[in-house]
């Protein structure tokens, strides 16, 4: 290559014995004269903004949680509850899953009583849904009416509307029962007959033999199977239960220890006795089911019946419910300052 006029390029090689001489002088030669290919910004070149990482909350991970409410965990004795709260300040309404469902059985009615100025706590009973489990329990209806009272002591609230679903009726029955100062009215949704500790739900674990637990146990879906056929006949339209709303009720009691701790729930909440049967008040609770609910048609007419449902009136008809429960709260003031917080024009 001819040497251009008044530039001096250092001859670059390898001398005998030695190793490569100046490499930089090379590179730069290489980077003055080499052509390279022009860099054309063309109209569609758009900037990539940077990416926001940040890991998923629960809330955001949960398909039933909702976006108002508060996670709590209550200590209550033997274990801690799991609760969601609801607002601050304004009528307290409570609301109590059933046997073998647990808190997101709420995830309709909560938001419409929070948007009318409720403040609603959704408990799962000790031993259900995302509460502690403790070995032994005890798990009986006096219990949980026991841990719910402390439950509501420790958020400091001293008087609620209670709401609750099969089991959920016996508990607030049994917790009206021994703290009458505690409840201002009942709402009981597909009460079993008598007010006893047994359904269609409790029935269908309690059949089980051992041996039926065990095989339940070792299929994939576990207890899946087991409750799915139950949770699917309680409602009269296949959306209102989901595949996922399924799995979240049946989650607790996958492993190889489930359903034998499903069936332990059963036996507990069934053992009582029958002088623990109390008067709870003059008035009673309102009663309220599906029309077409196999447990109460042709008897108990006084109870109230919503068309279009079954059993789990919350998930199918969410908004009749909401209405039944804010005509039994009693005109309390509120602050300002809550009701602003909430967005509800005062």
């Amino acid at each position: 290559m001819r040497q251009p006029s008044g530039l001096r390029i250092p001859r670059v090689g390898v001398r005998r014995g030695a190793a490569l001489a100046r490499p930089s002088h090379f590179l730069a030669w290489y980077i003055a004269f080499v052509p390279r290919p022009p860099v054309i910004a063309t109209p569609e070149f758009q900037p990539i903004p940077p990416v926001t990482r940040r890991l998923p909350s629960t809330r955001s991970v949960l398909p039933y949680a909702p976006q108002d409410a508060d996670y709590v965990r209550l200590p209550v004795g033997p274990g801690a509850l799991h609760a969601m709260r609801y607002g601050h300040g304004g009528p307290t309404v409570l609301l109590v899953h059933g046997f073998t469902t647990s808190a997101p059985l709420w995830q309709k009615v909560a938001p419409i009583l929070l948007a009318r100025g409720c403040q609603v706590i959704v408990p799962d009973l000790l031993g259900f849904g995302e509460s502690d489990r403790p070995v032994g329990g005890p798990y009986a209806v006096s219990a949980q009416a026991r841990y719910l009272d402390r439950a509501l002591a420790l958020l400091r609230i001293s008087r609620v509307v209670a709401v609750g679903q099969d089991l959920g009726c016996v508990v607030l029955r049994r917790l009206a029962a021994v703290r009458p100062d505690r409840v201002d009215a009942m709402i009981f949704c597909s009460p079993t007959p008598g007010d006893a500790p047994r359904g269609p739900e409790i029935d269908a674990v309690r059949g089980q033999t051992g041996p039926a637990l065990l095989e339940i146990s070792s299929r994939p879906l576990g207890v899946v199977d087991l409750l799915g056929p139950v949770l699917r006949a309680a409602v009269s339209q296949g959306e209102s239960m989901p595949d996922s709303l399924v799995a979240r009720f049946s989650a607790p009691y996958t492993g190889s220890q489930g359903a034998r701790h499903l069936l332990d729930l059963a036996r507990a909440v069934a053992e009582e006795e029958e002088g623990d049967q109390q008067p709870i008040s003059d008035s009673g609770p309102l009663r309220v089911t599906g029309k077409d609910d196999p447990m109460v048609l042709g008897a108990n007419a006084s109870m109230l019946r919503l068309d279009g449902a079954l059993r789990l009136l919350p998930l199918e008809r969410p908004e009749p419910l909401a209405a039944l429960i804010m005509n039994s709260i009693v005109p309390a003031l509120d602050s300002s300052v809550s009701l602003e917080e909430r967005g509800v024009p005062g």
